[in-house]
């Protein structure tokens, strides 16, 4: 398939925590630096490469803040995104003024005597039976007006949605975040006057939820079988209904979302883009990479942009697999030729760097190529290693992902 007028027309793939540090399984390398990827060094070598800092230097991303900033979110307005509502956009789950949305993890808990601690923030990564799960905790009534709903999205991902009056969004998250397990399940605290109340909900939410699952069957099933139960919530990234404006937006640039991630659909919804899924999209290693990359170059035809996110390395780095990361890089990598046989514009960065050693995000550049068929950018007479220590001295400078933005979209004549 060959896309027309391919000089405005760009694919930008988010490579969902492409970014990694020397790991010693691979001799030091990154699982970028040592997977085979002969198409992005062709790619780099006869275009644009280097580092970009998601959101700033030294800020430490997440998904949201990542992929906002590159669909375009204005630098100032980071402060702004907020997780829950986000997952309840992917969810379809639309706020009503006065609801706050929290993302939430199905966790395993262990009961100890202060309270509980977390064995596994993600319940050994529960792909099945989430739906029946969060049915069984149901609508819970907290008193005082205010109800609760548990939704599932993808694997242990859920989302919580709070409703009634006094509700105040300004509450801390009860997960701990990535760390070494077991860790603490953190109490929901007020961070604002006023917030007492809806710590106090979330609180009370999450007792019920526990005395609910763990004895649900699915769950003792599942330890019968030797995996994890799931018979915990955890909560962050409180907020209600927000709405942003947006670079493309601002420019009249039409852009499309190809996705299987629930977050990133969410961040699409509510920037007003297209989001694209089809059944084999997941937010795993099991997706349908070639499919993708069709359905990519299909939006083109109706779109300028077209977003790809691919979540996989990110949850490889999660579960400290480098190994298994390099060898989807390199099956990515296949995939990507079709897009350079299409003649569209390629842009590939990342929303943040996730470390495989430890399992967490970094504050780490990504690295980030830009491909334009035609230019002049580079010659490919010098071979490129495409990676994180190549990319220090590539011929991209070092900038934030808002400004590379703008120099894609430069690029592509707007």
């Amino acid at each position: 398939m060959h896309i027309r007028d391919s000089k405005r027309k760009c694919v930008l793939l988010i490579i969902d925590g492409l970014g990694d540090l020397p790991v010693a399984e691979l001799g030091g390398r990154t699982p970028l630096e040592a997977a085979s990827t002969p198409v992005l060094d062709q790619l780099a070598s006869e275009g644009r490469y280097g580092l970009v800092d998601p959101v700033a230097p030294g800020v430490i991303p997440n998904t949201h803040s990542g992929c906002g900033m590159l669909f375009g979110v204005f630098p100032g307005e980071t402060g702004h995104l907020k997780r829950g509502p986000v997952e309840a956009s992917g969810a379809g789950r639309l706020l009503s003024p006065g609801e706050i949305a929290f993302r939430a993890n199905f966790a395993t808990f262990e009961e100890v005597d202060h309270g509980f601690c977390i064995r596994d923030r993600r319940a050994g990564r529960i792909s099945s039976g989430t739906a029946e799960l969060a049915s069984s905790v149901g609508e819970v009534d907290l008193g005082d007006g205010v109800f609760a709903s548990l939704q599932p999205t993808d694997q242990h991902r859920c989302v919580l949605v709070l409703s009634g009056p006094g509700l105040n969004p300004e509450v801390s998250d009860t997960d701990p975040g990535d760390g070494k397990e077991p860790l603490e399940l953190l109490d929901c605290r007020p961070l604002a006057p006023g917030a007492e109340a809806t710590a106090n909900k979330v609180n009370a939410f999450i007792a019920h939820a526990h005395r609910v699952l763990r004895s649900h069957p699915i769950n003792i099933g599942r330890q019968q079988a030797g995996k994890l139960p799931a018979n915990g919530v955890l909560t962050r990234g409180a907020g209600a209904a927000f709405t942003l404006d947006n670079v493309l937006s601002s420019r009249g640039i039409k852009a499309a979302v190809v996705v299987g991630c629930n977050t990133v659909r969410g961040m699409a919804r509510i920037l007003g883009f297209e989001a694209v899924s089809e059944a084999g999209f997941t937010a795993d290693a099991g997706t349908d990479l070639e499919a993708k990359m069709a359905a990519a170059l299909r939006a083109l035809e109706k779109n300028d942009l077209a977003y790809l996110h691919i979540k996989a390395p990110d949850l490889f780095s999660h579960d400290r697999q480098p190994l298994a990361k390099r060898d989807f890089v390199e099956r990515l990598d296949k995939a990507i030729a079709s897009l350079r046989e299409a003649g569209v514009m390629i842009a590939l960065t990342a929303d943040h760097t996730t470390d495989s050693n430890t399992g967490a995000h970094t504050a780490d550049p990504v690295p980030t190529l830009l491909y334009q068929p035609g230019s002049a950018d580079r010659q490919a007479t010098d071979p490129v290693n495409f990676g994180e220590q190549a990319c220090r001295e590539g011929n991209l400078p070092r900038q934030r992902s808002h400004d590379f933005l703008l120099d894609v979209v430069s690029r592509m004549g707007f």
